[in-house]
């Protein structure tokens, strides 16, 4: 496996990884080979083995820092020490990287690795910590320098942005990680600046909706326009027009939402801490997917908001690229979302990467009389009738839909661009090929299924109440399915 081929099964992750040349020490005490000493001596041996590697690791550590500061690097930087089981054995700040968060000295932040993980933000915690441990775990396939950009926590609670490199050290005899060190600076400033000038651009380019807002009196100036707002009733109050936009066209789901998020104060204060305060919401009068975003006009002489802009930005494109994403799971990943007996994606799937993205229908399905089919042969014959089934269901979708089993004998699938006609058409083709499982030593028995459709453009999560409901009505009579209509 090649480095780009490695840094490939973290995608989507938080770093970013590319190749860059490592430093070479090879001017290292070597160690004994235990083979050419009686046996009587081996523990003796091992012991002075063990003593010349931590001599060579404080070696190499005071080395790799020459060597990083030698190249202008004074910055921010982590060290981390492994024993030869890649376990780790120590971690250290330096200086610069306490002054950068804000901390005076050991006591302050101490060097361990508790003290780098609550330097984290809270809601990205977990997911940096599984970066660098999945990055420990797969490092003999990446390249020897991996570079990241995340946020970090001060002391005082404020957030910065940082970008920085990781440089994997590996001992020489067997490849094993010795150290993984790292450094990083505050591009606070900058990242603030990347994004207002993105902001800039996109309301010269891709709002087709965008007012000026006057914060004293509410009062506002149309920037853009578009057909949908235009038959909204207009009103002198800005928030009020825009609760009147999100009335006439919004889906139902997402209002509420939204009426909460349109409060003055609460605009304001969000605009001053972040900059901005974006909502994201589907139109069911244009069946397009939108991100509404308010923003700085400009400031009084004092500072403070003297106008705001809104923007309606159309995000459909986006959002299905990222929910192709998203569904690029990870090698490292695969194992915990597939259901070990039939294959196919599990209940840990839904509930972890899938109830919260939008799609055209979900079908909840399970086997008619299944505990006949226990009793009758058996739960090997059981398990196998489900396995037949999972692959029936799997077979007959898209690739970019989502088939999994919901627990026991209850399947759910999730389509995310079909037609009502076209998804009676394939549960009707659903039912014609189950009744061709064939049970082995069993041929008597014969599989049906009934299953619950829920069809309308909605977040899977709000489809699947529906979808239970409807499969109730059909186990009423078996072998057949619901249709409901949103």
């Amino acid at each position: 496996m090649d480095n780009k081929t490695a840094a490939n099964r973290i995608d989507g992750s938080i770093g970013q990884f590319v190749a860059e040349a490592s430093m070479t020490i090879d001017d290292m005490t070597p160690l004994f080979d235990i083979d050419a000493y009686p046996r009587e001596m081996h523990d003796l041996i091992s012991e002075c083995n063990k003593r010349i590697d931590e001599a060579n690791t404080k070696y190499r550590i005071a080395k790799c820092r020459e060597d990083m500061f030698a190249k202008g690097l004074k910055a921010g930087m982590y060290f981390c020490t492994f024993d030869r089981e890649e376990n780790l054995t120590g971690f250290e700040f330096n200086d610069e990287t306490r002054q950068m968060l804000g901390y005076e000295g050991l006591e302050d932040l101490p060097n361990e690795f508790e003290s780098w993980v609550k330097t984290l933000v809270p809601e990205e915690r977990d997911g940096i910590v599984k970066l660098f441990w999945d990055s420990v775990r797969l490092h003999r396939d990446l390249p020897d320098i991996t570079h990241a950009t995340y946020r970090m926590q001060k002391k005082d609670g404020n957030i910065i942005w940082v970008t920085g490199a990781g440089r994997f050290i590996r001992r020489p005899d067997d490849g094993s990680l010795e150290i993984y060190m790292g450094c990083y600076r505050d591009i606070t400033a900058q990242h603030k600046l990347e994004e207002y000038l993105k902001i800039i651009v996109a309301i010269g380019k891709v709002f087709n909706f965008s007012m000026f807002i006057d914060v004293k009196d509410r009062t506002y100036r149309m920037i853009s326009s578009n057909e949908y707002v235009d038959m909204v009733p207009k009103d002198p109050d800005a928030i009020q027009f825009l609760k009147n936009n999100v009335a006439s066209s919004v889906a139902e789901s997402f209002r509420q939402d939204l009426y909460d998020w349109l409060d003055m104060d609460k605009i304001l204060e969000a605009v001053e801490e972040h900059g901005r305060t974006t909502k994201e919401f589907y139109s069911e009068s244009a069946s397009r997917w939108f991100e509404g975003i308010f923003m700085v006009g400009d400031r009084n002489e004092d500072g403070t908001l003297s106008h705001l802009v809104y923007g309606c930005q159309d995000t459909t494109e986006a959002k299905l690229q990222s929910l192709a994403q998203q569904k690029k799971i990870s090698e490292f990943e695969t194992e915990i979302y597939t259901d070990s007996l039939s294959k196919i994606r599990n209940r840990k799937f839904l509930d972890e990467k899938l109830v919260y993205e939008p799609c055209k229908a979900v079908v909840m399905a399970d086997i008619d009389l299944f505990k006949t089919i226990n009793d009758t042969a058996g739960h090997q014959y059981g398990d196998e009738a489900i396995q037949k089934v999972a692959r029936i269901l799997e077979h007959s979708v898209r690739k970019e839909d989502v088939v999994l089993r919901y627990g026991g004998d209850e399947f759910m699938m999730v389509f995310f661009d079909i037609t009502s006609e076209d998804l009676k058409n394939k549960l009707t083709q659903l039912k014609s090929a189950l009744t061709e499982i064939e049970i082995e030593n069993y041929p008597d028995i014969k599989l049906t299924m009934s299953f619950g459709a829920a069809f309308g453009t909605e977040l899977v999560n709000n489809l699947i109440p529906t979808a239970d409901k409807a499969l109730y009505e059909s186990k009423k009579t078996r072998n057949t399915y619901t249709l409901i209509e949103m």
